[in-house]
């Protein structure tokens, strides 16, 4: 008695389907009658409705079926398809690489919006109001450094990162001092004590699982 093994077996196309609708599409290719080939088709889709539903069919669905038909039999099935089916070229075809744009992001813990808020202020004329600004920022980036690092920085190091990213626009006013990182970890380790409270707050506050009471048994009478 031979034994059918699925190593000697052709390759599933599409495995969802199963081998029974891959043998009735192989047959279907051998039927040289177009308008027998073709009522074939409709009732192999109607099989593979079965095994693949769909709760509410629509066009989109039925076009999926026909051309997953179309997959299966190597696209050799010529018959008039109800519906637009891909050919092989069309299927085969890879898209083109969509390009990135690339920000040139000098660091990446500042951001991409942060280097170009200081951009902006670089094109402002110089005066009171540019270096309040350009401090506030600077104090900005204090923050995100030291909350991405958990390093203790001095304000030189902002400094220089300030007029890198500007190419060399912009230049923190003399005696200026910016936020201690000191205070910034403390800021930044309490407020992660406080969302690792809340979290174990939620997680011991969930309601107990309803249970069903247990009807109490009369006494026995005596």
């Amino acid at each position: 008695m031979d034994k059918d093994y699925n190593t000697e077996r052709d390759n599933l196309i599409i495995k969802e389907y199963g081998r029974n609708v891959q043998k009735m599409v192989a047959y279907a290719l051998s039927i040289d009658d177009e308008a027998k080939r073709t009522r074939l088709a409709y009732i192999i889709i109607s099989v593979m409705q079965q095994i693949n539903p769909n709760p509410s069919p629509n066009e989109e669905y039925y076009k999926k079926l026909w051309n997953h038909l179309n997959i299966i039999a190597d696209y050799k099935f010529n018959i008039e398809f109800p519906y637009e089916v891909l050919d092989q070229e069309s299927r085969s075809h890879k898209p083109e690489k969509v390009p990135y744009k690339d920000n040139n992001i000098r660091f990446r813990f500042y951001g991409r919006n942060m280097e170009m808020s200081l951009n902006e202020i670089a094109k402002m004329d110089p005066g009171q109001s540019r270096d309040a600004l350009l401090i506030e920022a600077a104090n900005q980036l204090k923050v995100m450094y030291v909350t991405w690092n958990k390093d203790i920085i001095n304000d030189d190091l902002i400094a220089a990162h300030i007029l890198k990213m500007t190419n060399g626009r912009l230049l923190l006013p003399e005696n200026v001092e910016l936020r201690s990182a000191n205070d910034i970890l403390k800021q930044v380790k309490t407020e992660q004590d406080e969302l690792d409270s809340l979290a174990k707050k939620k997680k011991f506050t969930k309601k107990p699982a309803f249970t069903k009471p247990r009807s109490k048994k009369p006494a026995p009478r005596r």
